[in-house]
């Protein structure tokens, strides 16, 4: 793992690789950005890890679309191999849904071409100002101040809500979640994000289930350190990984992964929380096909009026329809309907809700009927279908009222399997007056 420099509160300028296959572009920034800081430019991707290998950089401005290796690509090989640098994606053609999933892989910033040098050269102040108050897994000035009971091993990720390392405190291992943390706490808005964290940390903890990773201690209310959770380390692969692997996994197999992760949700859901976004990344799986759902960064509270980000609220392939309208009249059918597409990707090997954009996603989660998964997949029992299409309903009446009614449902099927033919019939016949079906399917 290699880490880059970390601006420190001095003389030393901040230095900055410029990457764009347009030289007007790369001189142009050079003219604008020398001076003030050091410049150095890549025509490509595999020109600017060149660089990166050879010199520490702070910050990075990416062009998306480049030959031999895109933006998008290069932002990723960044943050696993150089997560403390900032990258900002330049693009010509903006796409919301592209800057959502960039935002959210950790790049700073997705600008637009052309440049606004102007509000450019606010942007780097803005991110100098931030690389001074972030954490570097290596940066000593800033470890003294996270828990020195706990022994850092490795990072295991980097985003712009923080850095994930792994920990070990009395021979276990955890994931420490560390804040990024932009501002004094006389912020008013860092104090608002702060507070945020801490109710989800404070809820999160009380929820006690094997389906749920488990945070047991926070920082949150010390005014010197660097806001920090620990979780519980889970060593396994996410469901989007799982679904990659293809027929590797049995159905009754993905049934179960079904099943646990509606138990997760009802037991989050009992507690007064909404997930918001429950997607194959947020979910994994261990080597004994274990669930654990994870990454409540967006929860809601029921008792509270804090949401954890004003920004997007949930992944727009897995977003129930009413999640695009309001934020206020979501709940727990909402997460319900993201198991649903979920359920439908896994058991079928195909994204329910696709598209080229965010309003063409839209358009279809709103307005469009699915195909019957057993079209695409005909080893699906007909029960299993039934099931989905009450999760996929387009209105939230008519879903399952809780997840629990989903582990009841499966759980009459499985029984009945054991007990024999009479049971599974009995069993459909139970499931049909539970589910009151309307299809969703074509």
């Amino acid at each position: 793992m290699a880490f880059t420099r970390i601006v420190k509160k001095n003389n030393l300028k901040m230095r900055i690789l410029v990457v764009d296959d347009e030289e007007g572009i790369r001189s142009l920034l050079q003219k604008v950005l020398e001076g003030i800081y050091e410049v150095e430019t890549a025509s490509s991707s595999a020109e600017a890890l060149a660089h990166l290998k050879k010199n520490k950089f702070d910050i990075a401005i990416s062009d998306v679309s480049m030959p031999g290796g895109s933006g998008k690509d290069f932002l990723k090989e960044c943050r696993r191999e150089y997560p403390e640098m900032q990258v900002i994606l330049v693009t010509g053609m903006p796409e919301l849904s592209d800057a959502v999933d960039t935002v959210k892989e950790g790049a700073y910033y997705y600008l637009q071409k052309p440049i606004d040098l102007k509000f450019l050269l606010s942007l780097l102040k803005r991110a100098e100002g931030d690389l001074e108050k972030n954490i570097g897994a290596k940066d000593t000035g800033i470890i003294r101040n996270i828990a020195s009971d706990y022994k850092i091993i490795r990072s295991l990720g980097s985003g712009v809500a923080g850095v994930v390392l792994l920990v070990e405190r009395d021979g276990m291992q955890y994931a420490m979640k560390v804040l990024r943390w932009i501002g004094g706490r006389s912020d008013e808005s860092q104090l608002l994000k702060l507070k945020r964290f801490k109710r989800e940390a404070e809820i999160l903890m009380k929820i006690q289930n094997e389906h749920v990773v488990r945070i047991y201690e926070h920082n949150l209310d010390k005014e010197n350190e660097n806001p920090y959770i620990i979780m519980e380390y889970v060593d396994g692969v996410s469901l989007a990984g799982y679904m990659e692997q293809g027929a590797v996994h049995g159905l009754q197999e993905k049934i179960s992964i079904i099943r646990q992760i509606a138990e997760a949700l009802d037991c989050v859901h009992n507690n007064g929380v909404l997930h918001r976004d429950i997607k194959p990344e947020n979910i994994i799986i261990t080597k004994d096909n274990m669930v654990k759902v994870t990454d409540f960064g967006v929860c809601h509270v029921s008792d509270s009026s804090l949401t954890m980000t004003d920004d997007l609220i949930g992944s727009p392939a897995y977003m129930a329809p009413e999640s695009f309208d309001s934020v206020k009249t979501i709940d727990q059918r909402s997460d319900i309907f993201s198991l649903g597409a979920i359920s439908y990707e896994l058991l079928t090997g195909v994204r329910p809700f696709d598209g080229g954009s965010i309003f063409e996603i839209m358009d279809i989660i709103r307005s469009r009927r699915l195909v019957a998964p057993v079209k695409l997949n005909s080893e699906i029992p007909a029960w299993m279908q039934d099931i989905m299409s009450k999760m996929l309903n387009k209105k939230p009446q008519g879903r399952f009222n809780n997840a629990g009614e989903i582990v009841k449902a499966v759980d009459h099927y499985l029984s009945a399997g054991v007990e024999g033919k009479s049971a599974a019939t009995l069993t459909q016949r139970i499931l049909r007056s539970m589910l009151f079906i309307e299809s969703v399917w074509k």
